[in-house]
């Protein structure tokens, strides 16, 4: 077993990557499953080890690991983030879900012992009270239960960069973001466009 070690430092760069995870989709569900990078690309894995999933909750901002997490703790984190990736290519295809994607997410969803509550800016959040890593899946479910049968459901996007995997929730008031982060990928199409423009001939 690994005993999960909380890091003591989060490094927020200007792309909103906190120690080399990206959080630029709007969803804990959607980062979870950005913690495959560059997929269909590369595909490499970000979440390596228990203790990396450790990691990603702490900066996550999700109620902190206490006990040990096991190898069979990280596979179901991987089954749970593969099942979250196939119903999101789902929702963005418009096409039907595996039942065993649904199920999936729904037995993580149905264990989760923490509660829901509101902060005093009237926002909610989950009791920040320490759970296992079996009650983070849970908690990652729940919320997938909301982005995909919630009222944003139709707002899910696959960022238009030529070399980005993420997916994001567009809250645009006309829905029509196409990036992961403006400042990111969207100034690199941006540049992109400049510098094809330079070349053409006149």
């Amino acid at each position: 077993m690994v005993e999960p070690t909380i890091p003591t430092d989060v490094v927020e760069s200007p792309d909103q990557r906190r120690r080399g995870y990206p959080f630029r989709s709007g969803s804990v569900v959607l980062d979870f499953v950005a913690t495959v990078a560059k997929r269909d690309i590369a595909d490499r894995e970000l979440l390596t080890s228990p203790a990396a999933l450790v990691e990603w909750t702490y900066v996550a901002g999700l109620p902190a690991i206490t006990e040990p997490v096991t190898a069979n703790d990280l596979r179901a984190a991987h089954d749970l983030r593969e099942a979250l990736n196939r119903l999101t290519r789902c929702r963005i295809r418009d096409s039907s879900p595996q039942p065993v994607d649904v199920n999936t997410v729904n037995h993580h969803a149905r264990s989760l012992p923490a509660h829901r509550e509101l902060t005093s800016a009237g926002d909610a959040t989950v009791d920040g009270a320490p759970v296992d890593a079996a009650a983070i899946l849970a908690v990652i479910a729940i919320e997938a239960v909301e982005l995909f049968g919630g009222k944003t459901h139709d707002r899910i996007r696959l960022c238009a960069g030529h070399d980005c995997s993420l997916y994001f929730v567009d809250r645009s008031r006309l829905g029509n973001r196409m990036w992961c982060s403006m400042a990111v990928c969207g100034v690199k199409n941006s540049s992109a466009r400049y510098r094809s423009r330079r070349r053409s001939p006149v």
